[in-house]
């Protein structure tokens, strides 16, 4: 399972993890159904002709909820096997041409990398629109304790920034105390 989903080709995964919610939400749907059916009940009429109301699961409930379950099923397992085939895909051409593998890998390398430091690429570009939105750019940026807080040097002074929610945010001097080496 841990092989179905490595990252081999963006797309792949993607697609991949479209199957997965298909297949959660063909789950949720069918809980959700088979619980309203059963709360509606039936009637019946007893041995003496008497009309009595049923609340329970019943046999129509239970084939909408397994149709449901395994038509989601399916096609999630479709759409996995689809990315699937992208990443097989994506295998036989690097097998074809092991120059643009290492194209590749280097430039996912370079992607994960900035100015030395092991700095995720999306904290890079949240950090880059954040100062080109006050006019400045930033000189560095450095790992803290904390996986969301950086240490970036703009224009000569030291910011402690967290990044992660909707905007950036500047710490304050008291928040960043305990990141100061």
């Amino acid at each position: 399972m841990q092989k179905l989903f490595m990252k081999q080709n963006p797309i792949g995964y993607l697609i991949k993890i479209a199957g997965i919610i298909v297949i959660a939400w063909g789950v949720l749907q069918a809980i959700f159904y088979v619980t309203t059916m059963s709360q509606m009940g039936g009637e019946f009429m007893d041995e003496f002709g008497n009309i009595e109301y049923s609340t329970g699961l019943s046999g129509i409930a239970i084939f909408s909820f397994i149709s449901i379950i395994a038509t989601h099923l399916l096609y999630g397992l479709l759409i996995i096997g689809f990315g699937e085939v992208i990443d097989l895909l994506q295998r036989i051409y690097f097998k074809l041409n092991p120059e643009a593998e290492l194209e590749w890998k280097t430039e996912q390398a370079e992607k994960e990398t900035v100015n030395g430091t092991d700095v995720p690429f999306w904290v890079e570009k949240e950090l880059k629109r954040y100062y080109e939105k006050q006019q400045t750019t930033f000189d560095s940026i450095d790992h803290t304790t904390d996986a969301y807080i950086f240490k970036v040097t703009v224009d000569g002074r030291v910011e402690y920034v967290e990044v992660g929610n909707f905007e950036p945010r500047v710490l304050s001097a008291e928040e960043a105390k305990k990141y100061n080496e």
